[in-house]
């Protein structure tokens, strides 16, 4: 992750006195893929006690998480699970991760063979609610029977011709093997494969931006993953991001990767981190049906588009001359200085995964503060400075 290394100051232009940061929603999401592995037994059930296990940590943590099946796991668990019903309270493994621990269940296709409608088909004949969220699609492909717009009227199955589906979302907006797939927080109704960033109100499927990529791969590590997560808040935090913006950041992983104990406790790991930038009040966890009515509803569904990465235009250097936080690194006292120092304000001392630990008022007409830190762990900290000039100031400092 990269970090500023001087402090940054942002002019907020549409909010009140001391607006509050937007918050950013944390939803896992997974997939399992057209491959055959799971038509192996013992695949299968180790995955079954894996997807067990890890919906009762969710659940027990306030995780969500968005479980998004193609054809061949779906006809598995028609086939396989009925030996396993007694370990899920005589349910099929998808409709207890759903019904008990709140879990999300969505369509994914790569439509070689079942489309959209087919896969719904199938989640609908294992007593799963029917999704209104295509899980995943080549948002620009404008040939072949797979095009996100043969769906914006609804489209009937081609296995199961009887079966219809019109969804009301699409997450993600990939490319062939993922080679330039979307990176984009917001909502917006595509107008077509071609001008896919068009705002369109008179199509009907609204893209639900997940975010920035943010994947667990197998030879991912924790602090990568973390450090990504904690980049996306910090850029809201500190107002790179739009402060006016609607962020859903998804953390993705591919269901069948579960089988390998290690991936599965960086999972873990992984999740007990952004569970504690949730619990610093900056994050929220969401499921997209949770998240999109959030938007339709606190947001008054207005468009909004923001690609990752991307900073505001208005971001300005700030120099010693005005501001200045010293020593760096500190041992026992750190000093916020300067001549910006006047009227009403507020210094916040944050930890690595978003925690606010420290807070001290600034009171009107001085120039200098000291802040005794002699109590906080060696480490790094971010520090953000809000005023009632409608400024912020952020940065961080190394503990020693």
């Amino acid at each position: 992750m990269k970090w500023n290394l001087l402090a940054f100051l942002f002019f907020v232009s549409s909010f009140n006195l001391f607006a509050q940061a937007p918050i950013v929603y944390f939803d896992f999401v997974t997939h399992n893929e057209e491959t055959f592995q799971w038509n192996v037994p013992n695949f299968y059930s180790a995955n079954r006690t894996k997807l067990i296990s890890l919906s009762n940590y969710f659940k027990s943590k306030g995780i969500t998480w968005n479980m998004q099946s193609d054809w061949v796991y779906l006809n598995n668990v028609i086939m396989q699970d009925t030996t396993f019903f007694s370990s899920t309270g005589n349910k099929n493994i998808l409709r207890w991760m759903h019904e008990d621990k709140g879990i999300e269940m969505d369509p994914h296709a790569h439509e070689s063979q079942y489309i959209y409608p087919d896969v719904v088909h199938l989640m609908d004949s294992i007593g799963l609610p029917e999704s209104k969220v295509i899980g995943g699609t080549i948002y620009n492909d404008s040939n072949g029977v797979n095009i996100w717009t043969n769906l914006v009227n609804g489209q009937y199955g081609i296995i199961y011709p009887n079966q219809f589906w019109k969804p009301d979302y699409m997450m993600g907006g990939g490319t062939p093997n993922h080679v330039d797939d979307l990176k984009y927080f917001g909502v917006w109704n595509p107008q077509s494969p071609s001008a896919y960033l068009t705002h369109d109100t008179s199509t009907h499927i609204r893209h639900l931006g997940v975010g920035c990529t943010i994947k667990i791969w197998d030879t991912s590590t924790v602090a990568e993953v973390v450090a990504l997560i904690n980049d996306v808040v910090d850029k809201v935090q500190s107002g790179q991001y739009p402060s006016n913006g609607f962020y859903l950041q998804s953390i993705f992983f591919e269901q069948a990767s579960l089988n390998d104990i290690a991936f599965y406790n960086r999972v873990i790991e992984i999740a007990d981190s952004a569970n504690a930038i949730v619990a610093s009040g900056v994050a929220q966890w969401k499921t997209f049906t949770q998240v999109t009515t959030e938007w339709e509803t606190t947001y008054n569904a207005q468009m909004f588009q923001w690609e990752c990465g991307e900073i505001v235009s208005d971001v300005e250097s700030v120099t010693a001359d005005n501001f200045i936080v010293y020593p760096n690194p500190v041992g026992e006292q750190l000093t916020i200085a300067g001549n910006q120092l006047n009227g009403e304000m507020e210094f916040s001392i944050f930890d690595l995964v978003g925690r606010r630990i420290e807070t001290a008022k600034i009171e009107t007409g001085v120039n200098q503060i000291s802040i005794d830190i002699k109590q906080l762990p060696a480490g790094i900290y971010f520090y953000c400075l809000t005023s009632g000039f409608n400024k912020t100031v952020s940065g961080k400092f190394v503990k020693e």
